[in-house]
């Protein structure tokens, strides 16, 4: 009978679970976003939420280290970032990057992209005013620090397992995920939606759209810039260009980056410290108040004094001006700088920068919301930051793959090898291989099957057919899955057979 009560208990505890989480996030921190909360009614844990608590993982497998401006941050979100120093937000970065780490080593899953935008994200959450500004992630497995920041710390050991934290943004999680979004190309559409709603509505703040690791080679980024660009909606789009701006960038037989894109922004390397430094300081000299005025003098004079075929060209002059300041006396600062580019989409172009120096980011990001707000630049802004995937994490750095995703336990060492390991309980193969070896199969029969993959050669089994019949009968369009799919149209149609 003394095992009624704690039964009860334990019920009473998962109903409350269950309407939480069915309960919109700001609710359940009981406040609506913009009004100040409430002060929380503070009930004693029940048994059950004790052994829940006892049972939550809140430590990993790297070494423990102290985390004193996280620890004064505590749950309540980003809004503490604002009182430090740029010194104090890079120690910030520093143990963010730690507490990623140590989390991911329990449950696995994507990291080395999380940790180039580390830097980044401390950035954004400094400058801007989150949750009211947007900050959409796309591809959103790069959110793994933005959650430690944004008073989900104490979840983060469940990042991935059942009942615990997504491993990408989930609006449901947390007012600070504005759009929920996982594989990928959605967040220019989404940000271009929300600064036009906040504007129809005469309500403020900023959009910002980051995308990278491979999103920006989908088409639907490039209709949503083409949107923006043409209605002049001031969005801030942040190109995270770590290496790989098309996924894998080397599986099998597959040596190069996908795509032309990637060639096109592969010339600039965060490796280079010189012209990384020149392309920092020319970003915080064209997003200076003082460099926007002087172009808007300029502009209003040119209309006033010259014919219009003449202010039209004196217009262009300033863009490309600036990109042959970037591009040509620099050698190594701005080859990868595509300004024109983006302009001719209707953006104001800045960058490259190195997106892993948070001194830079703070005063480019500062420079171009003030500019917004005050109407200097009336257009979005394209910021090409360059990010070293894995950074702050020599492993990461150095593999191949720059440890895109890892299994629990990366970072520990492996068994020698004359050491046994324990036998593993075999079960059924993978659908995934299945249907990659009856694909080969039925490829060895048939020199018409053809493969394509959407940067997914791993998750789909296309790699082991590449790796068989390599690139000749393999296709990596990168993240662009509606050409694929009308790729391969295309080809079924000419008389292939596209397996997609």
């Amino acid at each position: 009978m003394a095992a009624i009560p704690v039964l009860a208990a334990a019920v009473v505890a998962r109903r409350r679970q269950r309407r939480a989480k069915d309960a919109p996030a700001a609710q359940r921190r009981g406040r609506v976003v913009g009004v100040a909360a409430s002060p929380p009614v503070m009930e004693p844990p029940t048994a059950a939420a004790r052994v829940e608590a006892e049972a939550k993982p809140n430590k990993g497998y790297f070494p423990h280290r102290p985390t004193p401006l996280l620890d004064s941050l505590g749950d309540e979100g980003t809004h503490g970032l604002k009182a430090f120093s740029v010194e104090q937000l890079k120690e910030v970065a520093e143990e963010v990057r730690w507490q990623v780490l140590d989390a991911v080593s329990v449950t696995g899953g994507h990291l080395g992209a999380g940790l180039g935008v580390v830097e980044l994200t401390v950035a954004l959450h400094a400058v801007y005013d989150t949750p009211r500004d947007e900050i959409v992630w796309d591809v959103a497995h790069q959110c793994q620090p933005h959650k430690v920041l944004t008073g989900r710390r104490s979840d983060i050991y469940t990042l991935r397992q059942g009942g615990g934290l997504a491993g990408f943004a989930k609006r449901k999680e947390s007012d600070y995920d504005a759009f929920g979004a996982g594989h990928s190309t959605t967040s220019i559409s989404a940000a271009v939606g929300f600064e036009t709603a906040r504007n129809r509505l005469g309500k403020e703040g900023h959009s910002i759209a980051v995308i990278g690791d491979g999103a920006i080679t989908g088409g639907m980024a490039w209709e949503a810039m083409n949107h923006a660009g043409g209605m002049r909606s001031k969005v801030l789009v942040i190109l995270n260009d770590n290496g790989q701006v098309s996924l894998p960038t080397f599986y099998n037989k597959v040596t190069q980056p996908v795509g032309a894109l990637s060639e096109t922004l592969a010339s600039t390397s965060v490796h280079d410290g010189r012209g990384m430094r020149m392309q920092d300081s020319l970003a915080r000299l064209e997003t200076s108040e003082g460099f926007q005025r002087g172009r808007e003098f300029l502009k209003s004079a040119s209309k006033s004094l010259l014919p219009e075929q003449l202010s039209s060209a004196a217009a262009k002059i300033d863009e490309y001006t600036r990109d042959f300041v970037k591009t040509v006396p620099f050698t190594g600062s701005g080859k990868g700088s595509r300004g024109e580019l983006f302009e001719q989409l209707g953006f104001y172009y800045v960058g490259p920068i190195d997106g892993n120096n948070l001194e830079t980011l703070v005063e480019v990001l500062a420079n171009i919301k003030r500019e917004h707000e005050e109407g200097l630049i009336n257009k979005p802004v394209f910021l090409h930051i360059k990010t070293k995937k894995g950074h702050g994490y020599e492993p990461a750095q150095e593999a191949s793959d720059k440890l895109h995703a890892v299994k629990p336990k990366f970072n520990m060492p492996k068994p020698p090898p004359n050491v046994e390991e324990a036998p593993q309980a075999t079960g059924p193969p993978p659908l995934t291989k299945v249907f990659a070896e009856s694909l080969v199969k039925e490829a060895e029969a048939d020199d018409k099957i053809v493969a394509i993959t959407a940067a997914m050669p791993g998750g789909t089994g296309i790699g082991i057919f590449e790796k068989r019949f390599g690139p000749e009968r393999t296709f990596d369009v990168g993240i662009a899955e509606q050409h694929a799919v009308t790729f391969a149209g295309g080809l079924a149609a000419g008389g292939l057979k596209p397996f997609c």
